[in-house]
This record gives C-alpha cells, sequence and structure tokens, in this order.
C-alpha cells in the first residue's frame, strides 16, 4: 500500500490561520459552555432559515428550506426530512452521501450523489443554490433537508424524485470555539477547527463571524489511493437594526480517486479475490478538485410579519485529473480491460436568489404569501479524453488479470502527455429562470391550511459539442425551454398533533447531459414530471414524536431512449424523447425522544422505477432502511458518557441490461443486483469536562465486504473493513 505524506503550503497556512485564531479567541470576550447555555436553542433570526441546529439533537419540527419559510413540518404538505449537525457529527462522515444513506436517500457513487425514491436525482443545493460538484467536505454544513417529490415550483431544475438543500454554518451571537483532531486505524488524519461569536459594534452596527476550517491527510485504507482535503470557510455578518449582510467565502482543495472502479460478481457480490484492499487502481491516478465560491446574503426585516431575502452566489471549480477507468470484464478468462483517460472539468457558475414573505389577516384567515426568482448563469467546459497509447494490439484497451493485477507496475499517461485541454470536449452554458408566487392560508383555524403556487421557469441551453459533433451536425445548438409549473396541496389536522395531507406539483429539467441528442445532433427536449403525494404527519408529545408517512405516484416524460447503432449524421448515438420514468411506492421518516437523553431516527422506502414498457430502469433500487440513535447518560458512574450507531440497508439495486461483461460460462448477464448488506456503524463519546470531548466511531461495525455506491457493475464503490476513529474536541 502506498503511505502518502504530504506538508503542503497551503497545510502550514491552514495551521497557522487556526492557531492564530485560537489565541486571539481568547482574548475577544471568552464564555464558557456553561454561558452560551441559554444560547443552545435553535436560533431563529429570520423565517427564511435557522441559524444552527448544533446541540439540539436528531428531532427537528421546523424546516427551513421546505417550502422557501420556516415553518412547522406538519404544516407542509410534502416529506421532509431534516438531518441536523448533531446526527452529521455522531455517524462521523464527511461525504454527502455517507451521511444521506441514513435520512432516506442512497448513493450512486460515494461523494455528493444522491438518489431519492429510487432514482437518481441532481446533487444537493448550498443554501438554495445550484452547486453539483462532485466531490465536497461537509465540515461547514449546519444540516441538510431531504425534500422527497417534485419541487421545481421552488427550487430550479429540481428533479422529480426530490431535492437535497444543504444549510451552510452561520455566524451565532454568542462564543463558540472548538478544535477537533481525529485518527483513522490505518493512518488518516484529520483537524477542525469552528469558531464563532460577536466581533464588536461599529455604532448600531454589531459585528460576528464564523470561521470553520478542516484539513485531511494520511493514508487512505485502498491501495494506491489518496484523499487530502484543505476547506477553509470564513464568513463575515453585520447586523444593523432590521437588516443582516453576510460575506462567506468557501475555498475547497480535495485530492481523490474519480470513483469506484471495483466490480460486482453475477450474484451481486463485491470481487474481493485480489485482496481487500485491491480496488484496481494505479499509482498516480488521483484527481484534484478544487472550488472557490463567494456567497453574499441580504435579508431585510420590513416588519415582523414581512421581510425579504436576497442571495448572491458565485462558484468557481476546476477538475483535473489522469485515469485509468474499467470497459470490459470477461469473467471466462479472468481478464479486467482498462483504459487510460484525461479528465478535466471546469465551471463558471452565477446565481442569484431573491424571495419575500408575508403573513397576515384577511378578516379572521391567517395568510402567508411567498414570491421571487432563482436566475443562474452557468458554464461547464468539459474534456474528457481516452489515451491512443496506453492499450495494446491496436486499440485502447489494456488487460489486466483480475486476481494479480499487478497495478503498483502500471505507467499511467501523464496529464501534459494528452495535449493542451482546450484542444478538445466541448463547453455548455445554461440559463435558468424561475419566477414563483406561493399562497398558503388557514382556511380552518387549526383544521385546514391550503398552498397553491405556479412558477413560470425558463431554461437555454447553449451548447458547443465535441469536435466530431460540431463537424457534422451543425456546430453550437441553442436551445430554449418554458413551462408553467404548478404546485396545490392541503394540510388537514384530524387533532392538534395528526395531519393527513395531500400534494400535486411538477417539475422540469434537461436531459441527464449535454450528450442527448437526437438523429441529427439537436438537444432533446426538457424533461417533465409530475408527482402526486399524500400522506400523515405527526408531531406528537410536545413534537418528541415527529413522523411522516408518505404514499406517491410520480411520472418524468421526455426521457430519452437511447436508438440502435449510430447516427449517420453525427457518427455517435443518438435518442428520441419518447421514454416515460415512473415511480410509484411509499417512504417514511420517523424522529422520536421517548426520554430527553434518547434520540431515534428512522427512515423507510420501498417502491418501483420503470419505464414506458413497464420495465424496471437501469440503476434503481427497490427499498432503503435506515436508523440511528443515540443515549445520553446523565448521572452515575457513566454521566458524560454517550453511545449509539445505526445501520443502513439498500435492496433491489438493479443492472439491466449489463453489457461489456462475460460470466464464467461465457454468457452475458441479462441483469444484476447488488448485494443487499446492512452497512453499520456506531460510536461513544465521553465529555470530560466543559472543555474537552473524546469520541471512538466504528464504520462498518460487520466488517462486510460489499459495494457502497456504484454507477455500474464496473464502478463500484467497495467498502473499507471495520474502521475505527479516534477523536479529541476541546472547546474554548
Amino acid at each position: 500500500m502506498i503511505k502518502t505524506h504530504r506538508c503542503s503550503a497551503l497545510a502550514r497556512t491552514f495551521v497557522a490561520c487556526a492557531a492564530s485564531l485560537a489565541a486571539t479567541s481568547l482574548t475577544i470576550g471568552q464564555a464558557t459552555s456553561d454561558d452560551a447555555a441559554s444560547n443552545k436553542e435553535i436560533l431563529t433570526l429570520s423565517k427564511f432559515e435557522v441559524t444552527t441546529t448544533q446541540d439540539k439533537g436528531y428531532i427537528a419540527n421546523n424546516s427551513a428550506s421546505g417550502f422557501k419559510t420556516n415553518q412547522a413540518l406538519i404544516k407542509i404538505p410534502q416529506s421532509v426530512t431534516v438531518i441536523t449537525r448533531d446526527l452529521i457529527d455522531d455517524i462521523g462522515a464527511t461525504k454527502t452521501s455517507d451521511v444521506l444513506q441514513f435520512a432516506g436517500a442512497s448513493q450512486f457513487y460515494r461523494g455528493e450523489s444522491i438518489r431519492l425514491r429510487g432514482a437518481r436525482t441532481l446533487n444537493a443545493y448550498m443554501d438554495d443554490a445550484i452547486e453539483n460538484v462532485p466531490y465536497s467536505d461537509n465540515v461547514n454544513i449546519d444540516s441538510y433537508e431531504v425534500i422527497r417529490g417534485p419541487a421545481g415550483v421552488l427550487y430550479a431544475n429540481a428533479s422529480v424524485g426530490g431535492v437535497v438543500l444543504k444549510s451552510t454554518k452561520k455566524p451565532l451571537p454568542y462564543d463558540r470555539k472548538q478544535v477537533t483532531f481525529s485518527l483513522k486505524d490505518w493512518g488518516q488524519y484529520r483537524g477542525e477547527l469552528d469558531f464563532t461569536g460577536p466581533a464588536g459594534e461599529i455604532g448600531d452596527a454589531k459585528l460576528s463571524y464564523r470561521l470553520v476550517a478542516a484539513y485531511q491527510d494520511g493514508d487512505a485504507y485502498f491501495r494506491n489511493v489518496e484523499d487530502q482535503r484543505l476547506a477553509v470557510h470564513p464568513t463575515m455578518q453585520v447586523d444593523f437594526k432590521n437588516t443582516t449582510v453576510r460575506f462567506a467565502l468557501d475555498y475547497v482543495d480535495i485530492t481523490s480517486i474519480a470513483g469506484g472502479q471495483s466490480f460486482v460478481l453475477p450474484n451481486g457480490k463485491l470481487y474481493t479475490g485480489a485482496g481487500r484492499d485491491e480496488a484496481y487502481y494505479p499509482k498516480g491516478i488521483m484527481e484534484n478538485h478544487t472550488q472557490i465560491r463567494e456567497r453574499i446574503a441580504l435579508l431585510h426585516r420590513f416588519s415582523p410579519n414581512w421581510e425579504a431575502k436576497m442571495t448572491l452566489s458565485h462558484l468557481w471549480y476546476e477538475r483535473k485529473g489522469t485515469n485509468v477507468l474499467p470497459n470490459n470484464l470477461n469473467l471466462q478468462q479472468g481478464v479486467f480491460n482498462l483504459f487510460a483517460r484525461r479528465n478535466y472539468q471546469r465551471m463558471d457558475n452565477w446565481v442569484i436568489n431573491q424571495d419575500f414573505l408575508g403573513n397576515y389577516h384577511i378578516g379572521n384567515l391567517e395568510n402567508q404569501s411567498a414570491a421571487g426568482f432563482t436566475l443562474t448563469d452557468e458554464y461547464n467546459r468539459a474534456a474528457f479524453t481516452n489515451s491512443t497509447t496506453f492499450g495494446t494490439n491496436g486499440n485502447i484497451f489494456r488487460p489486466f488479470p483480475i486476481a494479480n493485477p499487478q497495478m503498483d507496475s502500471v505507467v499511467v499517461p501523464t496529464y501534459e502527455s494528452y495535449g493542451p485541454a482546450s484542444a478538445v470536449g466541448s463547453w455548455t452554458n445554461n440559463r435558468r429562470s424561475t419566477y414563483y408566487y406561493q399562497h398558503q392560508i388557514t382556511a380552518i383555524p387549526d383544521r385546514l391550511i391550503l398552498v397553491g403556487g405556479i412558477t413560470k421557469a425558463g431554461l437555454q441551453v447553449n451548447d458547443v459539442p465535441n469536435v466530431q459533433q460540431k463537424l457534422s451536425a451543425g456546430g453550437t445548438r441553442i436551445v430554449n425551454y418554458d413551462e408553467n409549473l404548478h404546485r396545490y396541496g392541503a394540510v388537514i389536522n384530524i387533532t392538534k398533533d395528526i395531519a393527513i395531507y395531500g400534494l400535486k406539483s411538477t417539475t422540469f429539467s434537461p436531459q441527464g447531459n449535454s450528450n442527448t441528442r437526437d438523429f441529427n445532433g439537436v438537444l432533446l427536449p426538457a424533461q417533465s414530471g409530475e408527482g402526486t403525494e399524500f400522506g400523515i404527519k405527526t408531531a406528537l408529545m410536545d413534537g418528541k414524536l415527529s413522523a411522516t408517512v408518505a404514499f406517491f405516484d410520480m411520472d418524468l416524460t421526455n426521457v430519452g431512449v437511447l436508438q440502435a447503432g449510430l447516427s449517420p449524421v453525427t457518427g455517435v448515438a443518438w435518442f428520441l424523447p419518447t421514454g416515460i420514468q415512473t415511480q410509484k411506492g411509499w417512504d417514511a421518516t420517523v424522529a422520536f425522544a421517548p426520554i430527553p437523553q434518547w434520540q431515534i431516527l428512522v427512515t423507510a422506502y420501498d417502491g418501483t422505477v420503470k419505464d414506458q414498457n413497464g420495465v424496471k430502469l437501469n440503476n434503481t433500487y427497490e427499498n432503503l432502511y435506515s436508523f440511528f440513535t443515540r443515549y445520553d447518560f446523565t448521572g452515575g458512574s457513566l454521566r458524560g458518557v454517550s453511545i449509539g450507531g445505526g445501520a443502513s440497508k439498500t435492496g433491489g439495486n438493479f443492472f439491466g441490461p449489463v453489457g461489456s461483461y462475460i460470466k464464467e460460462d461465457g454468457t452475458a448477464p441479462a441483469s444484476i443486483v447488488l448485494e443487499s448488506v446492512w452497512n453499520a456503524s456506531m460510536f461513544i463519546s465521553y465529555k470530560y469536562d466543559k472543555h474537552w470531548t473524546f469520541r471512538l466511531n466504528i464504520e462498518n461495525l460487520l466488517d462486510k465486504a460489499f459495494v457502497m455506491g456504484a454507477q455500474s457493475p464496473l464502478f463500484a464503490d467497495p467498502s473499507p473493513p471495520r474502521t475505527f476513529q479516534l477523536s479529541s474536541t476541546y472547546r474554548f
């Protein structure tokens, strides 16, 4: 195994910054943990957002983003699950998909990928802004909100299956400073800091700040793999009377794999015959992912019942790396065919959101009006180039024995050997617009809430295809899409704490990628979706038992269907917009605190995803079950000890038909279903005093070898073995 110990200039800068700020923080008016205890309630400074969910456990009875307003979950006619910062810390995961597997979302690949209600959906949004980066770090995330079902009325480009929203950590009005260091048993180490508090006053303006950062390095478990990270997130906030202005900067630099490329056997089990740590990665194929994001938020309260929020976000992202990727598996011959590729991608995205919210009475009826818009300008430059020198026998592929691949001896073409990225590839410019109005009225006090919303949604795709398509199909294509979306629903309270609800809503989004073109190379029309959902919600025992059970039926039309052969016009694969994706089933979330020191979160999903012919769609799943729990000892010799854990299992993860795959008997499998395995973890923590907390996390508690995420049977993310992570946190 390759062991990497890199101390970069960025790392030294991070350590120096942390030490300097730690020293400075002790002179800014230090507050102990006990002094801040009275401030640990969920701070709601605006109806648009929740400032923090930390130190409040797993149960969140409010959603800050479900309907663009901060309101009780029981009043929202849609299935919403909130993952608090406490739950994120207890899970101990830094990848979005690793966290959301305990919130009813299945992994596509381990990173920012998301699958909801059986099928793939767009990656998570950050503070309402489209992000869509493949890898990131959640050190700066306060909470996740999983919104199931069509949400395109409020969120541009939301899929029919739903959307996940990440809320960032924001400055707090009291001092809170902590530093954490962790170490895994196979050598990976990580440091984090989270400092926040008041920064002084200038006249009537109050200043506050937050600095969140992480540095990760050391050994990764799999052979020739790195997972190095540097994340720095400074935020400054100014509160002046009824106005809040927030400035934030995000810098994230990650070196990691391009995706899982282990493979599964015809029975769906992960192949480990070459050794548990062999994942078919040669030396020198890690990718670098760099994000630089600037964020500005302006919130103004016109009165206690009327306010506005504007956010502006700019993301610059670059992905660079060389890869060796699987193409064909022949179990009869015991051979894995790989090819070499240079990956280059750059995004330059602007997103502006403007929202207005008002609460008022007309006669005795309580009303809420929300209106606003989202505008985006997104550039995506992609150049994925295959090597012509890596393969054998005159083709681009090279065979490797699966049982003894000897990947350490593979010489990978250098990044520079491919030539300039500007000479190949394609670029796309997406411009989205969403103008919405949503109204909520309490038609019968404490009994009936009616919700309706309309949206004018637009999308312009300015797409320059690759060189071959550009010459043969007329070059740049500009396509405009327009859609009038709607949603309407009702919440009926049977009792104060039990309600039934129904919702019907629509959404639309472009095809899955810019290569989804017709016979003549023209981009296909956008996909349109519609969903119907009804269910039951509870907020029993003063909110200690929060539950949602939903039944849904959703359709996505204009899905591109791959046609036989290559188009003689473009020379590449072509599609027809004749497909339908139908998702039916049920899901549930239960958050329960039977006693103050015991918390439980349970999620479940069961459903089907089929095409227009009633055939199960490729890379979809049938069920997902998860739970996570925590118990805090408050007295006796175990005072200060907390223990907990949970497990998640995805079932019926289906691939079919499976190409480029030969079984031991020489035939190709019609389909493969991944083995369904419980991914279990646990933790135990000890709060030694008001400053020190120690924690032990155990990942893959059952020590199973299984697929954690898969893009195909040849692109599977293998599970590391049982892993122990010891961490200590010092709170100033």
